[in-house]
């Protein structure tokens, strides 16, 4: 039991994927997938992606870019931990424990990483970090990428 509560705990890295490579699950894991979007709200996504930052900001190449304290980092990861216990204990619990007994323990990868994605696309999507992609569009070459347009 333990090994499993452990291995399902894993699945939080699994958002740091939030790549828009497709995502292959079976019906019960789809499902699943399904009710993680739909049982989390704007407000759940945004703590996700908080927590992504807050996460990848330990990294000693961008820590000095990311000015937490251990009180801030502490909120974070209680915010996400109390939103992957009431996804897998309450609002997916049929679907989650459906999933895990018809496809196996991955499906909590699966699904967990269509959640990331989702999160990610809310912040991808806003005008100010459109803009700030579009700076760094601007500085490419694009003069010695020419070959790519033939």
């Amino acid at each position: 039991k333990m090994k499993r509560i452990l291995y399902i705990i894993t699945v939080l890295s699994f958002l740091f994927n939030i790549s828009n490579q497709p995502i292959f699950a079976g019906p019960f894991g789809d499902e699943m997938a399904k009710c993680l979007v739909s049982s989390t709200n704007n407000r759940d996504r945004n703590k996700l992606v908080k927590w992504i930052f807050r996460v990848y900001g330990d990294h000693p190449e961008v820590s000095y870019i990311v000015d937490l304290s251990e009180r801030e980092k502490n909120v974070i990861d209680k915010d996400v931990a109390d939103i992957f216990t009431r996804l897998l204990s309450k609002d997916c619990s049929d679907e989650t424990k459906k999933a895990l007994d018809y496809e196996g323990d991955n499906v909590m990868f699966t699904a967990f990483q269509v959640l990331g994605q989702v999160a990610a696309k809310g912040f991808n999507n806003h005008p100010d970090v459109e803009r700030a992609i579009n700076k760094f569009v601007k500085l490419v070459d694009l003069e010695k990428l020419d070959y790519l347009s033939k």
